[in-house]
C-alpha cells in the first residue's frame, strides 16, 4: 500500500493538478512538493485538502448572505457556476385592496402556498430547508399585480 500510495502522489504538484480528474474518494489528492509520502503523512495531505477545499463543512460562507426580490411571477432566485444557495426566509407582501396568493415553486414543483393581507405582508412558512443550485431555480406565481417577494438566502458554496 505504501509504494502504491507513494507512486500516485510522486508526479503531482499544484500546479499540474485538475480537480475535475478525482472522481474516487481516496484518488490522488493536492499534496505540495515538500510532502512525505508516506501512510502516516497521508491523513495530513487529507486534513490540509480539507481545510483548503472544505472550509465550511456545508455551514453558511461569512457575509454571504443577501436578499432576491421580485414584482409579480418569476424567477425568485436563481445561481450560477458552483454555488449552492439555502433560503434563510420568504416574505410575501401586497400594496393592493384584496388578499394576495402565490405559489413558490422549486423547479416547477410547488413548496408551499402563501396568502397576505390587503395592504399587508406576511411571512412565508417553509415545509423543510430549502437549497437552490445552477440546476434549480426559486420561482413564484401569484395571483396579484400588487405582489412583491423577498428572499434572504446564504451561500454554502460558490
Amino acid at each position: 500500500m505504501r509504494d502504491e500510495l507513494r507512486n500516485l502522489l510522486k508526479s503531482q504538484d499544484l500546479n499540474t493538478v485538475n480537480p475535475s480528474a478525482f472522481k474516487q474518494v481516496g484518488g490522488v489528492v493536492f499534496p505540495d512538493q515538500e510532502a512525505a509520502m508516506s501512510l502516516a503523512d497521508f491523513g495530513t495531505i487529507v486534513e490540509a485538502f480539507r481545510a483548503v477545499h472544505l472550509p465550511a463543512y456545508g455551514q453558511a460562507i461569512p457575509q454571504s448572505a443577501k436578499t432576491s426580490s421580485i414584482t409579480n411571477n418569476g424567477d425568485l432566485l436563481s445561481v450560477s457556476g458552483n454555488t449552492v444557495a439555502v433560503v434563510q426566509a420568504i416574505e410575501i407582501e401586497t400594496s393592493g385592496s384584496d388578499p394576495a396568493t402565490c405559489n413558490v415553486e422549486l423547479n416547477g414543483v410547488m413548496l408551499v402556498a402563501a396568502t397576505a393581507d390587503p395592504l399587508g405582508a406576511a411571512a412565508v412558512t417553509l415545509p423543510y430547508p430549502v437549497v437552490v443550485d445552477s440546476a434549480g431555480t426559486l420561482s413564484v406565481t401569484g395571483s396579484s399585480a400588487d405582489l412583491t417577494l423577498k428572499c434572504t438566502y446564504y451561500t454554502i458554496s460558490q
